[in-house]
């Protein structure tokens, strides 16, 4: 009887066997939640967010991209850092905030972080547009492709963009996980995905990295890397057949992650551009020709737009150009059906799209891009990435997202930042020396060719500056700091503007050092360039605080006449520093102030005050300049020129020479003449010449007038009106107060 009764199995109540399966299950997660929580305890792994905190003391306020991402998408071989871009954790009231996403084009090899095309479109937006905080965020990383954008886009859009500018495509086959690209998980678009997601636990890194020791272990071969050959050595299928199964997967994979972001921002209102991508057409044979019963070989369609190109028939030979890039097998360019893709996801999506392909073309023999915009395949030389730079500022203004309109009076050209920006010869030998060796290995070689014939062994440099760009190139010293060797150099013979060059460079590489801005506004300060120095002084100031910055900037704003706000920053210099040594040279400059403003009882106050720690100083004090006749070394010949024509009164030649130098350098004074010739002539555009010479001539009364007169030609008696008041704060008895009343009386009639 108790033998029967024990057969019997236990019947639980619904209750308990739902508290049963809770706990079974429970077990296992709790299990694994504290062994993964202990992984984080222990620091294991890494973070895979795209963005960290900035990791120092200094800038606590803001977040970088972090700087190990890559290693999220790369297992098998070397993974590239992104650039150092930083962004407010709190976006502020008037922030524009840009995310750029791709890979190396973006990442803008083969320069360093100075020549970023995104770094030129932030400083050409903020220029126009003065009263907003302009933020642009470069993500790009080389090697990726829409695997990696479409992992990105969430953490992006967590941080409120204003905008997303998108370059890529180039990388879709063998880019991390293409479908011919060494480091993939699976073709599964849904397998790759679910792999990034749990690569954010750091038990998923665990087994991941376990796995990959034991593989290695067992045998797995390992894979050379040379430096400068990650697009040689990351390509499992080196040759992939224009419309195969496989390029066809590529193709869908392209089309389907970026469809997903797409969606994504689209959901968040978050407007995008999405540029076209540029090939090396003309002067790139193909990489490799494989038969196929459909297409002929890629050399042979080459050469035919060669030969179509001699007889002057463009068009068409653009056509053979691009279908025998597109046949080549070796798919580093990315083929058109990437950029068909691209125009129908902006038609899609509401996109805007950038039409690089036609800016590269405006500029191109014969309509035929090739080597004068591209270093080799498909990344651009220094013009190129200021064409980029160009392309999508143009497009942003066109979307009047950040402003309804753009102010003439801030609007520079692409070509003046050229000529203006951060890098010198040092950067474009980097470039050469990244380039050529590149060029050392497959695809641009043999795969046999000798190693021995590589680009690092047998190179020998050519000067000092190329010397040091080749040690930048082949140890990864940091490139600002080559910059700032070459500062020094030039600064030790003399030669101010050529050192201002390279510590602008070095700014323009890593722009949070205020020693670097402080150093470059020194020199622009002895080239006479006290405009930018003073943009400078401010920039370090918004760094860190130092008695130099406030010294240097008392100077200028003595020459400027700001006498009272000059005094300010000495007291502030004073307050940073009470050293002996500083003080005398806070005293020196208050003395020169107060003499000057003709505050003559402060005046031999400080002289006193010197006396005791100099019994013999004597104080020299030559004419003072107007501010508005210390011109940049880089114009002063033309300005003077042009000063020579216009007391001439040969206003026609005056007027060619004073536009030329704005070509070169702004001033107040080329400006304010360009204006007054253009006033005489009843040129409307003169108003725009005028505000650009307002700051240098807010204290002449004269000049207010003719802008007064200017206002009210355009309708804005509002404005003129409160020029009237300058006037009249600044001379109460100027002999034109009462023209200025009486027309601004009379305007306000005609309304």
């Amino acid at each position: 009887m108790d033998k029967q009764k024990s057969k019997n199995p236990v019947k639980l109540s619904k209750s308990k066997k739902l508290l049963f399966n809770i706990i079974l299950i429970s077990i296992p997660v709790f299990i694994f939640v504290i062994f993964e929580l202990v992984l984080r305890a222990i620091n294991y792994g890494d973070n895979s967010n795209l963005f960290t905190d900035f990791p120092g003391k200094e800038f606590k306020e803001y977040k970088i991209v972090n700087q190990i991402i890559g290693k999220k998408y790369f297992k098998k071989l070397p993974n590239t850092a992104p650039r150092h871009d930083m962004f407010l954790k709190k976006k502020p009231d008037n922030g524009f905030r840009i995310f750029v996403m791709g890979s190396s084009t973006a990442y803008g090899f083969p320069y360093e972080e100075n020549l970023l095309f995104s770094r030129i479109l932030q400083e050409r937006l903020q220029d126009c547009y003065p009263d907003k905080h302009i933020e642009v965020v470069n993500t790009a990383l080389t090697a990726i492709n829409s695997y990696t954008l479409s992992d990105f886009i969430d953490d992006i859009l967590d941080e409120k963009p204003d905008a997303i500018l998108i370059y890529a495509g180039h990388n879709e086959f063998y880019g991390a996980f293409g479908v011919g690209s060494i480091e993939k998980i699976s073709k599964s678009r849904t397998l790759t995905f679910l792999h990034l997601n749990l690569l954010s636990f750091r038990f998923y890194q665990l087994l991941r990295n376990t796995i990959n020791k034991i593989s290695g272990i067992i045998g797995s071969k390992k894979h050379e890397f040379v430096k400068g050959t990650l697009m040689k050595v990351i390509v499992e299928n080196k040759e992939i057949v224009y419309k195969s199964e496989i390029y066809n997967l590529g193709i869908i994979q392209f089309k389907e992650n970026m469809s997903a972001l797409f969606e994504k921002a689209k959901k968040k209102q978050v407007p995008v551009f999405i540029s076209e991508v540029v090939s090396n057409i003309r002067d790139l044979p193909p990489f490799s020709s494989v038969t196929s019963t459909q297409y002929p070989l890629a050399i042979d369609i080459y050469n035919k737009a060669k030969e179509i190109e001699t007889k002057g028939e463009f068009d068409k030979a653009k056509t053979y150009y691009y279908l025998a890039k597109d046949l080549d097998c070796v798919r580093f360019r990315a083929s058109e059906d990437i950029n068909e893709i691209i125009h129908k996801l902006a038609a899609k999506y509401d996109a805007s799209l950038v039409s690089m392909i036609s800016y590269f073309e405006k500029v191109s023999p014969n309509m035929l891009i090739g080597n004068n915009l591209l270093t080799e395949h498909v990344h651009p030389n220094i013009d190129g990435y200021f064409i980029m730079a160009d392309a999508f500022f143009n497009e942003l203004v066109k979307s009047k997202l950040i402003g309804e309109k753009l102010n003439p009076v801030y609007y520079k050209n692409s070509t003046y930042y050229k000529k203006n920006w951060g890098y010198t010869e040092l950067d474009s030998l980097v470039g050469v020396h990244m380039i050529n060796n590149i060029r050392s290995y497959w695809p641009f070689r043999p795969l046999d060719y000798p190693s021995d014939k590589d680009y690092l062994s047998k190179y020998k440099p050519t000067s000092y500056i190329d010397s040091l760009a080749f040690e930048v190139f082949r140890t990864k010293v940091r490139i600002n700091e080559a910059h700032i060797t070459l500062a020094n150099l030039f600064k030790s013979k003399g030669d101010f503007y050529h050192a201002f060059r390279e510590y602008h460079a070095a700014i323009k590489y890593y722009p949070y050092r205020t020693k670097d801005y402080l150093e470059a506004a020194a020199c622009l300060m002895h080239n006479n360039d006290f405009i930018l120095a003073l943009k400078f002084i401010n920039k370090s100031l918004e760094l860190h605080e130092t008695f130099f910055a406030h010294l240097y900037k008392s100077e200028i704003l003595f020459l400027k006449g700001d006498y009272a706000e000059a005094v300010k920053a000495l007291n502030r210099a004073s307050e940073l520093d009470s050293s002996l040594n500083a003080k005398e040279k806070v005293l020196k400059i208050l003395h020169k102030v107060y003499f000057y403003s003709g505050n003559n009882i402060k005046s031999e106050e400080i002289l006193e005050e010197l006396r005791k720690i100099h019994p013999d100083y004597q104080p020299v004090f030559p004419q003072k300049k107007n501010y508005v006749y210390y011109v940049p070394l880089q114009v002063k010949g033309q300005i003077d020129r042009a000063l020579a024509f216009y007391k001439a009164r040969n206003f026609d030649a005056a007027l060619n020479e004073f536009l030329k130098s704005l070509e070169v350098k702004e001033t107040f004074i080329a400006n304010r003449c360009i204006g007054d010739i253009l006033f005489t002539r009843d040129d409307s555009s003169s108003i725009v010449y005028y505000l650009k010479a307002y700051p240098g001539y807010k204290n002449n009364a004269d000049f207010l007038y003719n802008l007064g007169i200017l206002y009210l030609q355009n309708g804005l008696t509002n404005k003129a009106r409160a020029i009237l008041e300058e006037i009249k704060r600044l001379d109460s008895n100027y002999k034109n107060i009462p023209l200025l009343e009486e027309k601004i009386q009379a305007q306000r009639l005609l309304k």
